[in-house]
């Protein structure tokens, strides 16, 4: 668990999703570059509104949401790497860690580039193929770590994702997002 948090704030501000959508409740690793990735958590709680209609006697986590958190996961680590490939040119200095942008996130440069770029950039999820090997319940945390495996010329982002509730495998596959610059 990293002790570099983004602040609420910030944080909602880097992603397009609003409640009840938000499907990533903290940011947890990030590595920048060619082996880069990114660690987000999903805490399932009872309260969710999706777990009331699924399976109301036995609630469980749906699969759709999972996919959903996968998404999600790819999209901040997109967006995390284009703030941190701004910052590069424009400083000339490197983030890449999750320290190193938590060190400069209240700079007023960095808001700067993290507002500007989320109003440029639309993704969306575009594709999964994903396998499910167990069941995520109320009261579990799922890990995601989200890796870029490719992009390819047409703006579609192909990830490699696991989620993991403690130990136990929960899915895995990958998932296709599609970016655009306004």
């Amino acid at each position: 668990m990293s002790k570099y948090r983004i602040p609420t704030k910030i944080f909602l501000e880097m992603g397009g999703w609003r409640q009840p959508l938000i499907m990533v409740d903290k940011i947890d690793d990030y590595k920048y570059g060619e082996n880069g990735y990114v660690k987000v958590v999903k805490h399932v709680t009872y309260n969710d509104p999706w777990l009331s209609g699924h399976f109301p006697d036995d609630p469980i986590m749906p699969g759709v949401i999972i996919s959903e958190i996968f998404g999600q996961a790819s999209e901040y680590f997109s967006f995390l790497t284009d703030i941190c490939d701004i910052y590069r040119e424009k400083y000339h200095v490197e983030l890449s860690s999750l320290r190193d942008i938590h060190a400069r996130i209240n700079e007023p440069e960095m808001l700067d580039i993290i507002r500007t770029r989320r109003a440029q950039v639309r993704g969306v999820l575009a594709a999964q193929n994903l396998k499910f090997k167990e069941i995520a319940f109320p009261g579990d945390s799922i890990e995601v770590v989200s890796k870029l495996s490719f992009s390819d010329a047409n703006g579609f982002k192909h990830y490699s994702v696991t989620a993991h509730a403690g130990k136990r495998l929960i899915s895995h596959g990958t998932i296709i997002n599609f970016r655009e610059s306004k």
